[in-house]
């Protein structure tokens, strides 16, 4: 095999390219090879599209010169070319085997591919050993399973039927090798199931079903509602001869055509294919034609200033033309931040590949739901969640959900369940992660507390006060490190890390029944409307969607509590942060009119002492220059409309971090 070294025949556009769409493809590859590994007979329902799948990889490899990718794709386009021709099943062994292929080859793309070999020679052995294996099907059936294609008119009826809120099942008849007159039992069984709905289409065909060489029958079948349960029976007990082994019931999941645009959220940093984010054509329409009005505007405005003041009519031509600048702005704004958003499944996606990965460790079997996956988020702060996300899987699999032993004896299903759930509330995503395991043992996080400092004997609290521990530093209530770790090992990583994004964590548990964590952050940090003030001189702005009033009061309003600021307003103490101070950004007070923005801030209200009241103002934030270190505090910076240079509060930190609020 050719060890590909020389990068100068690597075209380095062509080669973003590639690694940004064939990471993509290769995240769709995994997500079909997990549900094969969950049942086997789905791999005829995904085999045309993992052909496709590989034949892309194995072309667009080729063209830019990556010898080693191209010739193990090809190994692996010829091994699903024999599962679509019947001719090879794929067992567990083979699906596990394509899986670890995924990880390294999406770690080689992670890597300086101009610099790197891709281990091919290995992967080339071990495929063609598997391949060359004899099928596990054939083992045990001489005849193939047929294949079940759909046309392309096959597919949108589908999805059609299903937008529509109908139900698609495939009913599966399997037949023992020594099964007789299996034409007969799949004509009398498919005339049984046209009596539940419409058939789409059977494997084998109808007009193959007399040749008798296959080792199953299967059906497509339209319902206009979900098959009752004692309908389901009918159909499991239905009377056959004794050629059928067994009857199975799927009932297929219904995706969107589009499932699979948007942005590529797969790890790693090489050629800014995290930076890569695809966009619907109708939204990049909508920013054009908005830039089309901004030059009408701007050619508008500049025949204005050459005839000059011709008097009151100049004045009304001109305030008609601000006017629709402001209106074609604020859709050019929202249609940016359009761009910016992408379906949280894109962000979902990568999560079945990890929790099947755990558990394969663990030993236990859990299943994945998701909820909500059309909700929209901002691209950046989707990338940021990962981390976050990924630390509330692993403690839910390895330490929230129980042993499948415990389960049985608990009378629960043995497989453990864990939804992820997105859901929009107002300017915000709430996105939650929910376990049906034995829930958050409050003794034992007081006892490991107490063990370590964290709180005395003598304090008494709440259960709310209890569960929020698990975020101190460092807290865990395992004995044993492991890989995995149990609830709570990193917990305030994950909050340290949702306050950058100027979100929270809350959660919810019940003994017995399981766990919630529920992440609040906001729909996009691009563009945003903060409330300015100023302090010093210097100008700042906090977020709107966290203030709930700007007052003036007096200073005899405002008490001292040890070291702490208190306004007290009925029937609320309200801790108040001198932002003057704390910055070190002096300026005089008037004793009678000290301006403070309350913010909501955990479960209460915090107010920052300002120099003056600005007013709204909508931004762009933009990073602080890294030259300048890590400022914490400091959410970004933004240009305003005055000229100057606004600093964009992290409020939430400061208000934890001054005040010590959970």
């Amino acid at each position: 095999m050719t060890d590909r070294k020389d990068s100068n025949l690597i075209d380095s556009d062509l080669l973003a390219t590639f690694i940004a769409e064939t990471s993509e493809q290769i995240e769709r590859l995994v997500l079909i090879l997990l549900q094969i590994e969950d049942n086997t007979a789905r791999q005829s329902e995904f085999i045309d599209e993992m052909f496709r799948l590989a034949h892309n990889i194995k072309g667009s490899s080729g063209l830019i010169g990556l010898t080693e990718v191209t010739e193990v794709m090809h190994e692996i386009e010829n091994l699903f070319s024999a599962v679509r021709n019947g001719q090879y099943a794929l067992d567990n062994e083979a699906v596990d085997l394509l899986i670890s292929f995924t990880d390294d080859f999406s770690d080689y793309m992670s890597k300086n591919i101009m610099a790197t070999s891709f281990a091919g020679e290995k992967w080339l052995e071990k495929i063609r050993a598997i391949a060359n294996k004899e099928s596990p099907k054939h083992e045990t059936n001489q005849l193939p399973v047929p294949t079940l294609i759909l046309s392309e008119e096959d597919k949108s009826k589908v999805n059609s039927w299903q937008e529509e809120g109908k139900s698609v099942y495939e009913i599966n008849v399997h037949f023992s090798p020594e099964a007789k007159m299996r034409s007969v039992s799949a004509v009398i069984f498919l005339r049984f199931v046209r009596t539940l709905g419409n058939v789409l289409t059977t494997a084998p065909t109808e007009d193959l079903i007399p040749e008798e060489n296959y080792a199953s029958f299967r059906v497509v079948l339209f319902t206009e509602e979900d098959l009752t349960p004692e309908v389901e029976e009918s159909i499991l007990n239905y009377p056959l001869n004794n050629g059928v082994e067994e009857i199975n019931i799927r009932k297929w999941q219904y995706y969107r055509k589009d499932d699979q645009k948007g942005i590529d959220l797969s790890a790693g940093d090489s050629l800014a294919t995290s930076q890569t984010i695809r966009v619907k054509a109708e939204r990049i329409d909508t920013v054009i034609n908005q830039l089309g009005k901004l030059l009408t505007i701007k050619t508008s405005l500049s025949h204005l200033y050459q005839n000059g003041y011709q008097g009151k009519p100049t004045w009304e031509q001109f305030s008609k033309i601000v006017q629709e600048l402001d209106q074609t702005v604020s859709t050019l704004q929202i249609g940016a931040m359009d761009l910016r958003m992408v379906p949280v499944r894109q962000l979902f996606s990568r999560f079945p590949k990890i929790v099947r990965d755990i558990t394969k460790q663990l030993g236990k079997k859990v299943e994945l739901h998701f909820v909500g996956e059309d909700t929209e988020i901002d691209k950046h702060i989707a990338e940021e969640l990962i981390d976050a996300l990924t630390h509330l899987l692993r403690n839910a699999a390895d330490h929230g959900l129980e042993d499948m032993e415990t389960r049985k004896k608990l009378g629960k299903d043995p497989t453990g369940h864990i939804t992820l759930g997105a859901r929009q509330e107002g300017s915000h995503i709430v996105i939650s992660v929910t376990d049906d395991g034995r829930g958050l043992n409050l003794e034992k996080i007081k006892e490991k507390a107490l063990a370590s400092g964290l709180i005395d004997e003598d304090n008494n609290l709440s259960d709310e006060e209890v569960i929020r521990l698990i975020f101190a530093p460092g807290f865990s209530t395992t004995a044993q490190v492991s890989e995995i770790s149990g609830r709570g090992v990193g917990m305030d990583v994950v909050k340290t890390n949702l306050k950058k994004l100027q979100g929270d964590i809350d959660v919810q548990t019940e003994p017995g029944r399981g766990t919630t964590f529920l992440l609040r952050v906001p729909l996009t940090l691009a563009i945003i409307q903060s409330f300015m003030v100023k302090v010093g001189g210097q100008i700042f702005g906090i977020p709107v969607t966290d203030v709930v009033q700007s007052i003036v009061i007096k200073e005899k309003e405002i008490h001292t509590v040890g070291d702490q600021l208190i306004y007290y307003r009925y029937p609320e103490t309200i801790p108040l942060v001198d932002l003057g101070k704390h910055f070190r950004f002096p300026f005089a007070q008037d004793k009678n009119r000290i301006p403070v923005v309350i913010i909501n801030s955990g479960r209460g209200h915090v107010g920052f002492i300002v120099e003056d009241l600005i007013g709204l103002e909508d931004i762009m934030i933009k990073p602080i220059n890294k030259a300048m270190g890590e400022l914490h505090q400091i959410a970004g910076a933004a240009l305003l409309g005055s000229g100057q240079i606004g600093l964009i509060l992290n409020h939430q930190l400061i208000a934890q971090q001054i005040l010590n609020i959970e």
